[in-house]
């Protein structure tokens, strides 16, 4: 086989995978996927605050302990590949940008992963605390727990957090989604995104203070961008996975093209300079 047939058949074979792949999974089957995880939002649901949970020190948890102020809850898990640093980066900057020193509310990160470790878990901790200014106060004010599925997913179907575990590649697939919870343990609204503005934050907070649960008109304002870890909106009719492998394909269909058009011109180009 000449190089420019090993080329070519390589090149085909990066097509027919590239084509494979996207036949693999059709936008029924990904919406169906996509179905499992997601954020319903449940404005006004009241959350099961006796739920056990293990904080990062090891000692027991749960959301009564916290009642008395509004609640900033978010569901993360520390081998999550890059969105749940993402969020939790974002929302540290938020909590420093907005001056918090652990005072007035109260944050929540629930590890969604059962086999979450502590020593990971306290080394988020220290992360975050420290990326959203430090001190006794937030450190304090800022938990990470983790506990049993039977309690995260009450805990996430209470407000409407819907995510799922794929064995085959041992992650979960979520949403990034900040919950804003008041003192009594209602939905006061929701925070979606990796990046929360200040004020923002301080309007969601202000509402959960005076016990209000946001209206649709004030929770659309507040909402944010909808991202999911693996990248898809359920929104799309067309999701973006296949919009990416559909692309791809036409692309290398056309560097083929190209490539094709360039050897041959050149091997008769070749074969005219080496005739008799």
């Amino acid at each position: 086989m000449t190089s420019l047939s090993r080329t070519l058949a390589l090149a085909a074979a990066v097509l027919v995978l590239g084509a494979g792949a996207a036949r693999a999974q059709t936008p029924e089957q990904l919406r169906r996927e996509l179905a499992a995880i997601g954020v319903v939002e449940r404005l006004g649901a009241e959350v099961p605050r006796d739920l056990a949970f293990t904080g990062e020190d090891g000692r027991p948890v749960t959301l009564r302990a916290l009642a008395g102020r509004p609640v900033l809850l978010s569901f993360n898990y520390t081998s999550c590949a890059k969105l749940c640093s993402l969020q939790l980066a974002g929302l540290a900057r938020a909590l420093r940008d907005a001056g918090w020193k652990g005072e007035d509310f109260s944050v929540f990160t629930l590890s969604i992963d059962p086999a979450e470790t502590l020593p990971q878990l306290r080394k988020y901790e220290e992360t975050f605390v420290q990326q959203a200014g430090g001190g006794e106060g937030v450190a304090r004010a800022w938990h990470f727990a983790t506990g049993a599925k039977p309690g995260i997913d009450a805990l996430a179907d209470a407000v409407g957090f819907r995510y799922r575990y794929d064995p085959k590649t041992g992650e979960f697939a979520h949403q990034a989604t900040l919950v804003v919870l008041t003192g009594d343990g209602k939905v006061s609204g929701y925070l979606h995104g990796v990046s929360y503005e200040p004020d923002a934050l301080r309007t969601a907070v202000r509402r959960a203070a005076e016990g209000r649960v946001a209206t649709a008109a004030e929770q659309k304002a507040l909402g944010g961008f909808l991202l999911s870890c693996i990248g898809f909106s359920p929104d799309d009719p067309l999701p973006l996975a296949l919009k990416v492998m559909r692309a791809a394909g036409g692309v290398v269909g056309l560097f083929l093209v190209s490539f094709v058009g360039v050897h041959v011109a050149r091997d008769r180009r070749r074969r005219i300079r080496n005739a008799p």
